[in-house]
């Protein structure tokens, strides 16, 4: 209030000051504001002595008015913001403050609705900031939701606040504990379930709704491949149920009885393209160097959130699992007040995509292994090449519509050289992936970790044909225990069903209890699942926005 006092030519001027002074004096019997040496002195003691007074600022607000009628959009808020205060004692609340500083079109129709038509929004509440204190200053009915808590609750239910969900709900939450609101026809987790209800209600039947989203077809069916030299139709020997299967996504993680929604997170791990600089004393080309970036997508947005501080400095090979570790536990604490369950998706550059990402450690400094599968049960492993390079994604989406339409069924091809040499191995390869459109999973024959190695060149190949799902050994050339494991990996459900029964399998390998499969060929096995229409569709809102995949 001082500040926005200061910043009036008419309270600058002496004459002007000394008017306003002697307007205050007069309504405030006591007020003295004579004898300081400059205005900012003045200012500062006449909110002191006004805050003091009941109905003080008020009273200062009026009288400022009057004379410098400027200011009153600008001492308004503050106003409001000093009796929030009152009301909301003894939290912080700058996250709230700084996310809700937004505008909406229709916030005067939403005001009139929490509000029960009891408040009507002054001229000067321009964001929902405003409308929020503003709201805090008029008492709700005895029994019921402070109005402006009721204003956040509807909040939630919008794009704009999606980053600030856990924010409102820790808050909310809080004052309504604190003052006994919680509960009852009226309470806090009434309206809740009301406004999910309405919420679904709406999800069913979105006619009325601007953004409608259509369901995709559902995919033809996909099992069990046995091992060829060439690829193989992967069909369906399951019920009729399963033979409509789609392509397992955990857009929701089921739970006995309840479907929860999913946080999803998309982190980049990009070279470090700043040149190496070999004149200095050291000449030898240092370890590679890599840049991480994140962002996150919650249920309630499309719009991709950037969340806490990404590392500003790059990191070598070598530290990038504990850079992964450090991110996800920086982006963890702002989810305190959620209770939705965690996606991971990583872009890899190709010389990573054989890391063991699941079972890296997301905290370095225990003692024991404690890999990210454990706390974070889907992992997804996307190549960041073919994300960036916008001249594969027109056969990499020709090849995952094939198979999501009806058109015909999944293959999975086996690479085999079966001794013959490389070139000649990778020709006919190109050959066979090319003339195959049916071809939708590759299994590697040696890993794509060596530099130049054929399990690499494979993998490169793959992505230039639109391959979508890539399935290898991490760690060498694919052996017969490997080969088996994929086997039965691809049987019954299949492909449409691959991350679901990777996921579980790593799952049990970490609790010991994966049967008579061998637990160290699941941890080798690797995984790259690129479905091009939840990577790259959804313009500004899709990952690849922010991989750098589109225009």
């Amino acid at each position: 209030m001082v500040d926005v006092l200061g910043t009036s030519p008419a309270l600058a001027d002496p004459r002007g000051r000394l008017q306003w002074a002697r307007e205050l004096a007069s309504e405030f019997e006591g007020l003295e504001l004579t004898g300081f040496p400059t205005p900012r002195q003045e200012f500062v003691e006449a909110v002191r002595l006004c805050s003091g007074t009941e109905g003080g600022l008020e009273g200062l607000v009026e009288i400022t008015e009057f004379l410098a009628p400027a200011l009153s959009a600008r001492l308004r808020p503050l106003l409001d913001e000093w009796y929030a205060t009152d009301l909301y004692e003894g939290r912080d609340w700058s996250a709230l403050r700084a996310g809700l500083d937004f505008s909406l079109p229709e916030l005067p129709a939403l005001i009139a609705e929490v509000s029960g038509d009891r408040v009507r929004l002054p001229p000067y509440c321009t964001s929902v900031w405003h409308a929020f204190v503003h709201l805090a200053c008029h008492n709700a009915p005895v029994g019921r939701l402070e109005t402006s808590m009721v204003l956040l609750e509807h909040l939630m239910l919008r794009t704009e606040a999606a980053a600030l969900v856990g924010e409102i709900r820790a808050w909310n939450d809080h004052f309504a504990a604190a003052w006994g609101t919680d509960v009852g026809p009226a309470g806090l987790r009434a309206l809740r379930t009301e406004l999910a209800a309405r919420q679904r209600a709406s999800a069913q039947h979105p006619e009325g709704i601007e953004h409608i989203e259509h369901a995709e077809p559902p995919a033809p069916a996909v099992s069990a491949a046995q091992h060829p030299a060439t690829s193989t139709a992967v069909t369906s020997t399951t019920s009729t149920a399963t033979a409509t299967a789609r392509p397992a996504e955990p857009e929701s993680e089921t739970e006995p009885g309840a479907a929860v929604p999913v946080i999803r997170m998309f982190i980049k791990v990009a070279p470090d393209l700043t040149p190496f600089d070999a004149t200095g004393p050291r000449r030898r080309r240092p370890e590679s160097r890599y840049r991480l970036s994140s962002r996150v997508r919650y249920v309630e947005s499309t719009r991709l959130h950037q969340e806490g501080r990404d590392p500003e400095e790059p990191v070598p090979r070598s530290k990038v699992p504990s850079a992964v570790a450090e991110l996800l536990s920086a982006t963890a604490e702002l989810w305190q007040s959620r209770d939705e369950n965690v996606v991971l998706e990583i872009f890899l550059p190709t010389e990573l995509l054989a890391e063991p990402v699941e079972w890296w450690n997301r905290n370095p400094q225990l003692s024991h292994p404690n890999p990210l599968l454990s706390k974070y049960s889907w992992i997804f492993i996307h190549s960041l090449e073919r994300m960036q390079r916008r001249d594969l994604h027109h056969v990499w989406r020709r090849r995952w519509t094939r198979w999501r339409s009806d058109l015909g069924t999944g293959q999975a091809h086996w690479c085999d050289p079966q001794g013959r040499p490389a070139a000649e191995h990778l020709e006919l390869l190109d050959a066979r992936i090319g003339k195959e459109e049916g071809v939708v999973c590759m299994v590697l024959s040696d890993t794509p970790r060596a530099r130049n190695g054929l399990g690499l060149r494979e993998l490169r190949l793959g992505l230039d044909h639109g391959v979508p799902v890539m399935v290898f050994h991490r760690e060498a050339a694919a052996s017969e225990g490997f080969r088996s494991l994929v086997q039965e990996l691809l049987a019954g459900e299949g492909l449409a069903n691959l991350p679901a029964t990777a996921r579980q399998w790593r799952g049990d390998a970490a609790a010991g209890a994966a049967g008579q499969r061998d637990r160290t060929l699941i941890r080798h096995l690797g995984v790259i699942w690129d479905d091009p229409h939840h990577l790259l569709d959804g313009d500004a809102c899709a990952p690849a926005a922010f991989i750098g995949g589109t225009d």
